[in-house]
């Protein structure tokens, strides 16, 4: 990859958490293409460095940057450019799967309908998200990344809770999101049965103890 395939960027961050540093002089760059499992034990900061990228924590020192351009705060573009999905999802538990879509679709301008197949969500939408198991909001979490259509997604253990058919399909999309010039970093306790193997960060070589 060229610099000019860069989509995002870290630079020597640095951030502490109460008086525990969680990482310094840490750098990352994601390219057009690339796939980045963050590895970590419990406590080394994975989700607050995905935070970090999506521009949700402003780390002590450092900077950030979106194809060449210093940002410190949650990119707005036409285009969102980046997506970070986490166990909340972000859904409203109590609107039903369907009346999410739609909204998330009408936000982003794009069509509802297009993710409901691919991740079989049919039986599901009429149902509040309140009430799905933690596999089935996982499944709905995927409609919203794909719906947001984002050029960078930020997992966090993305996989909780999803049997080993929507590992899979979790893996699919992840794949064709980078051969459509997607990107994306998961952090994970467990590996993706990902066709081509991702960028191994492992966070433990640049946090304290």
């Amino acid at each position: 990859m060229t610099a000019t395939n860069t989509l995002l960027s870290a630079t020597n961050l640095w951030l502490r958490r109460a008086e525990r540093e969680l990482y310094a002089g840490y750098d990352l760059q994601l390219d057009a293409g690339d796939v980045i499992w963050l590895r970590a034990p419990n406590g080394r900061g994975k989700t607050t460095l995905l935070r970090v990228l999506a521009g949700l924590v402003t780390p002590e020192s450092g900077q950030m940057r979106w194809r060449g351009e210093r940002f410190a705060t949650r990119l707005d573009e036409p285009r969102q450019a980046i997506s970070y999905l986490d166990d909340r999802l972000g859904l409203s538990r109590d609107l039903s799967v369907a009346d999410n879509l739609h909204y998330i679709a009408d936000t982003c301008g794009t069509q509802a309908a297009a993710v409901i197949d691919p991740l079989a969500l049919g039986p599901l939408l009429e149902r509040r998200v309140g009430q799905l198991s933690t596999g089935q909001k996982k499944r709905v979490g995927m409609a919203r990344l794909l719906l947001e259509n984002a050029l960078v997604w930020l997992l966090d253990e993305p996989a909780n809770g999803l049997d080993d058919a929507n590992r899979a399909r979790l893996s699919a999309l992840i794949e064709a999101h980078r051969a459509q010039g997607g990107a994306c970093v998961f952090a994970s306790h467990d590996e993706l049965p990902l066709a081509c193997p991702p960028r191994i960060e492992t966070l433990e070589d640049t946090c304290a103890v």
